[in-house]
């Protein structure tokens, strides 16, 4: 049985609804689907697996523990509006993985397209915000500190 390569920005364009390929393509990643059979489904799963990614970064950030001095370093350089605004994020990120959890127990394409859409609108929204909250995460390891002799290691 041969493979036939499927162009996927192809299939995308038939659907109705939906973003510009190449700007989702852009920030997802979904030209190396090689299945066309429930492309949206496989387009919000991907979608999804960038929302989950930014959950954990945010988590972390959020409740650090002494377990990972990565993260109660970097929450050292945020300020108390910083953290509102992480948290208010945070909200939004886990409403949409949930909404994703609730159409893997009831599939629809229609139900996918609409959540292509708010996803893709709400990264291009908060992208600015992601891109200033690594920014502070990266920062955090330029100042001089040294870590707490009372530190674990080994």
């Amino acid at each position: 049985m041969t493979e036939d390569k499927v162009d996927i920005s192809k299939e995308y364009n038939k659907i109705k609804g939906l973003p510009k390929f190449e700007d989702l393509n852009n920030d997802f990643e979904v030209e190396f689907f090689k299945e066309k059979q429930f492309l949206t489904r496989q387009i919000r799963r991907k979608m999804n697996e960038k929302v989950i990614f930014f959950c954990r970064i945010i988590e972390s950030l959020l409740y650090p523990t002494q377990q990972h001095i990565i993260n109660m370093r970097e929450v050292t350089n945020f300020s108390d509006d910083d953290k509102k605004e992480i948290e208010d994020i945070y909200k939004q990120l886990m409403f949409l993985e949930r909404q994703s959890l609730i159409l893997e127990v009831s599939p629809g394409e229609s139900e996918d397209i609409k959540y292509i859409n708010e996803v893709s609108n709400f990264h291009k929204k908060i992208k600015p915000k992601i891109e200033k909250i690594a920014r502070l995460m990266q920062e955090a390891w330029k100042k001089e500190e040294s870590l707490k002799k009372n530190n674990y290691f080994g």
